[in-house]
């Protein structure tokens, strides 16, 4: 017998709400006003601001309608799936999933994917499975992203678990490791799929590589078990997932943030940056998206390069290149990479950039290029 997840509340900490959770928790957001005013901004932005009160209330009752009738986590996301596909149809000129054939309608898996933009990497993974009749996975989700109440509360409705990064004492990390490790490994036997980054943070030099780190840590509730690394990776099949966006809404901050570290030796965030970032990458242009699934990966072997190496290669030979992609190929191919530039577009749309942060931009979107091609070769 699979044991439920009410049963185990020693991950009440980390954990996704549950189904018996979730009215009481959509209705206690239509009583906190950063909430209201947050909705209040994107569905009505020059209104909220000249009537404020006014809007907000608008905006409670109307979501009091709607919360009324839901009453588990699938309800939910079947509520949220017409406004995904609303901002998919104002920020996405065409969205392409394949692989689909490689996965099992009652198999859970850990969906490994690159990591390019905070909220919309696994909602567009969730997106994808929704349409395909499968059942969506729980989300990895640092806790510097859901500082803000409002925020926490949506993510873990959203099947959203933390991961507690904000930690000082090595034994506090290595706990903190452990129990999300307990967590996953409890969520697969429930039969539900988790998604994942390759890394922690995004990828904003465009460089995906996975983390052995983070198949280290999923094989930790294995290695209790008396398993080998080998029996853990088997048991969590793990399907590498590449995701391609033509345009990355929130490539110039990439860029001035490499820039800075560049210029000084560090990048101190503002605050509420994370969140700005969460909203960009919803609402910014991305052009055309793409998702694979890849098979799941089977191996004989219990060292952890091989399997990061195997995630990669499986990403990496995914991807999905673009115009754009190869357009900025052929920028650092060039004989002279400087005088291309310059004579490209890409002066004029990234023109607010300083010289580095361009140059930096180019190689960012050249990356799925340069790593499909060096994976294609192996």
């Amino acid at each position: 017998m699979r044991v439920s997840e009410s049963m185990k509340p020693e991950f009440d900490d980390i954990r996704a709400y549950q189904d018996h959770e979730v009215n009481d928790m959509l209705m206690s957001l239509l009583k906190d006003s950063e909430f209201l005013q947050f909705i209040a901004v994107q569905k009505f932005p020059r209104l909220q601001r000249f009537f404020p009160a006014f809007i907000q209330y608008r905006v409670r009752k109307a979501l009091q309608s709607q919360f009324q009738q839901v009453h588990s986590v699938q309800s939910m996301q079947n509520k949220l799936a017409p406004f995904i596909e609303s901002m998919m149809t104002k920020t996405v000129t065409q969205f392409n999933v394949t692989g689909l054939e490689n996965l099992k309608k009652d198999t859970a898996y850990v969906f490994m994917s690159n990591h390019r933009d905070i909220a919309m990497d696994p909602m567009l993974v969730n997106y994808a499975l929704l349409n395909a009749g499968l059942h969506t996975c729980k989300i990895a989700i640092g806790d510097n992203l859901i500082e803000r109440p409002f925020v926490n509360k949506l993510m873990r409705l959203n099947k959203s678990f933390v991961v507690r990064r904000k930690l000082e004492g090595r034994r506090e990390k290595l706990e903190a490791v452990n129990h999300l490790s307990n967590y996953i490994h409890h969520s697969l036997k429930s039969n539900q799929s988790i998604w994942i980054a390759q890394k922690e943070g995004r990828a904003k030099d465009g460089k995906d590589v996975t983390d052995k780190a983070v198949l280290k840590m999923l094989h930790m509730a294995g290695r209790k078990l008396g398993w080998e690394f080998t029996e853990s990776m088997n048991f969590l099949n793990l399907v590498p997932v590449t995701i391609s966006y033509e345009w990355d809404p929130c490539d110039t901050d990439k860029a001035n943030e490499l820039d800075a570290i560049k210029q000084h030796g560090q990048y101190e965030k503002s605050q509420d940056e994370d969140f700005r970032s969460i909203v960009k990458g919803i609402n910014g242009h991305k052009g055309q998206v793409s998702i694979h699934f890849s098979k799941p990966l089977s191996m004989e072997s219990s060292v952890p390069e091989q399997w990061s190496q195997a995630v990669d290669n499986s990403i990496h030979n995914n991807y999905h290149i673009y115009d754009n992609n190869m357009e900025a190929m052929d920028i650092l191919n060039s004989s002279n990479p400087e005088e291309a530039l310059n004579n490209s577009l890409w002066v004029k749309k990234y023109a607010v950039l300083s010289e580095f942060a361009l140059k930096q931009i180019i190689n960012t979107y050249a990356q799925p290029v340069i790593l499909k091609k060096a994976s294609q070769s192996l």
